[in-house]
């Protein structure tokens, strides 16, 4: 009697871990860290580099855009690191941010950095942040024109030209064209 009452428990365990088992195992989507915007982002132990994106139009008419967010519960020195593209210098821009503040550059009324990154768009150039001394990372930052509308503002305040945006001629069906 003991053999059968193992043996129901066994299948009814099985059964329900069979199928229940990808619950325990599935990645919670909500909870996967991913960059929810066109730019590129870095998080160091107390602050996070969020957004940034470099506008240019080849032409020598960019800058740097994105924000600085301190997440920790004191003043932090940040610092972007970069190679300037035309004297080939490393250069440094200090920043402070206070305890929870937010920095935006090129968003909400803030001022874009004028770094000279060089990179024609569609292409990828590094920032080094570092903040408090402690290790930095690059970020790879995407080189991106006016084309999009949410950058067109920011980027006609740059002195930039506007690119020129051409629509594909409509496609007549095969079956209409022979008439």
């Amino acid at each position: 009697m003991n053999i059968r009452k193992i043996a129901t428990v066994t299948i009814a365990a099985s059964l329900m871990l069979g199928t229940s088992g990808c619950t325990f195992v599935s990645p919670i989507a909500s909870r996967i860290e991913y960059t929810p915007s066109d730019g590129s982002q870095v998080t160091l132990k107390h602050v996070d580099a969020r957004n940034f994106i470099y506008l240019s139009d080849g032409k020598g008419n960019a800058a740097l855009i994105g924000s600085l967010v301190n997440r920790g519960l004191t003043s932090t020195s940040v610092k972007l690191q970069y190679t300037d593209a035309t004297s080939s210098e490393k250069k440094e821009a200090f920043f402070t941010l206070l305890p929870s503040q937010k920095l935006d550059f090129g968003y909400n009324g803030a001022t874009a950095l004028d770094f000279d990154l060089g990179g024609k768009p569609g292409a990828l150039v590094t920032v080094f942040v570092v903040a408090d001394g402690e290790a930095g990372q690059a970020m790879n930052v995407p080189v991106l024109d006016g084309t999009l509308p949410e950058y067109a503002e920011i980027f006609k305040g740059l002195g930039a030209s506007m690119p020129e945006v051409t629509e594909a001629p409509a496609e007549v069906p095969a079956d209409e064209a022979s008439h």
